[in-house]
């Protein structure tokens, strides 16, 4: 029986065709042995090993070495590329209703938040490595060809990714990519997914995000993903949650330990700080911590989204140090200074002692189980992480980032593969 041996797409490290493959369709990538080495090739291999997802590609069998070109049988996707489907309406099969952006935009985050999990850096994420099947609009993240792992901060790759598609840092300094600049890219696709327009790459920014986006439901997460700096910039893991709500994967529930109180708030019928004695301040549960919810709050309803990872704001189990935990601190001008004026961070009292008592809970909240003090300016971030035989388990990731005496950032994810 013939079978069709069409190329679907051709690249500097060889050649895709449709085949079939254990009597299924297959994408077989052919590469000549001279162009990729050994070891890049068991890297990759790797890496479509520990990358089983639903919104990633699937490597379906061993990869061989025949006629002097490395065979590799990756899964066939019944679609089309996000390529076609922004920027080609006309030969596009998918209709961009509210609904489908919803389903294309959540799986493609999944996915990148599957990889790094893995500690997995695509590096060359844009639309034409995103495909979307026809049937169901799923998004599968492809060609992992220069995906690579990213662990304590090293990262043994060389940038060949695609410059439309590269973070300010990457571009202007030269900057290895990483997990940040994949965000940044991700960022970039979404905005011209929703606006059908191909935006210019050194304007993108979140004034630019605004002002092409305007009130659509993925402008702010959008804008948060292509920060410029990316100290300031959200993790995948940090924003997953506000992706999941625009594009109705989620439920839209308030965020309460970083939601300041008001100084009347009927529902709790207890007297507002101002009024409420000194005495009894102290002993009142912060409205911060997420182990004593407010009287009469509910609790947010736990995230049943397909994806197997579950990224949430729960109540953070006792966990065991692990001698893999990491510490990462921004560089300052001035270590011993800013630790002499850190009360900077931590409020004084005022006329407005409602005021000052919310910033002193978030400082509190914010610097609950760090092992250092928080600088006047720079980047705190601590990782912790649980090993099972093999796989991560448990893994938790704080990050505080102040400027001039403010706290402007503050992200406290949670994993748990249970």
């Amino acid at each position: 029986m013939a079978y069709s041996t069409s190329t679907l797409a051709k690249g500097c490290f060889g050649k895709v065709y449709k085949q079939k493959y254990n009597d299924t369709w297959a994408a077989i990538k052919k590469v000549p042995q001279q162009v990729i080495s050994r070891k890049d090739l068991e890297r990759e291999c790797d890496v479509y090993n520990k990358s089983d997802h639903p919104n990633i590609v699937k490597l379906l069998g061993n990869i061989t070495l025949t006629d002097g070109k490395w065979v590799i049988p990756l899964e066939f996707i019944f679609g089309e590329d996000l390529e076609t489907t922004i920027f080609k309406a006309a030969k596009s099969k998918i209709q961009l209703t509210p609904a489908n952006k919803g389903i294309i935009i959540v799986g493609m985050c999944e996915g990148l938040l599957h990889l790094h999990s893995k500690d997995i850096v695509h590096q060359d994420l844009k639309p034409e490595n995103i495909m979307v099947e026809h049937d169901t609009n799923r998004a599968v993240i492809i060609d992992l060809g220069l995906a690579k792992f990213f662990r304590r901060g090293l990262n043994s790759a060389i940038d060949m990714g695609n410059e439309a598609y590269a973070a300010p840092e990457v571009l202007q300094r030269g900057v290895q990519r990483d997990q940040r600049s994949d965000v940044w890219a991700m960022g970039k696709i979404i905005a011209e997914l929703c606006a059908r327009i191909r935006l210019y790459t050194p304007s993108v920014c979140p004034t630019k995000i605004k002002e092409t986006l305007k009130d659509q439901p993925y402008c702010q997460a959008v804008c948060r993903m292509v920060e410029p700096d990316p100290t300031l910039r959200a993790s995948i893991g940090g924003i997953i949650y506000d992706i999941r709500v625009a594009g109705g994967k989620g439920t839209a529930v308030q965020k309460d330990h970083l939601k300041l109180p008001s100084p009347n708030i009927g529902r709790n019928r207890s007297p507002s700080p101002v009024n409420r004695p000194a005495h009894q301040m102290r002993r009142d549960p912060s409205p911060f911590r997420r182990d004593h919810p407010p009287v009469n709050r509910p609790s947010p309803p736990i995230d049943r989204s397909p994806s197997p990872l579950n990224w949430n704001r729960a109540p953070r189990p006792e966990l065991k140090h692990s001698p893999q935990t990491g510490l990462h601190l921004s560089p300052s001008p001035n270590r011993a200074h800013n630790n002499l004026n850190r009360q900077h961070l931590a409020p004084k009292g005022g006329s407005d002692l409602t005021k000052d008592f919310t910033k002193m809970q978030l400082y509190q909240e914010a610097t609950k189980d760090l092992p250092c003090n928080l600088p006047t300016t720079g980047r705190v971030m601590v990782r912790r992480f649980e090993q099972k035989d093999g796989e991560v388990g448990k893994w938790e990731q704080k990050e505080v980032v102040t400027r001039d005496g403010q706290i402007v950032k503050f992200d406290d994810i949670k994993f748990d593969s249970k």
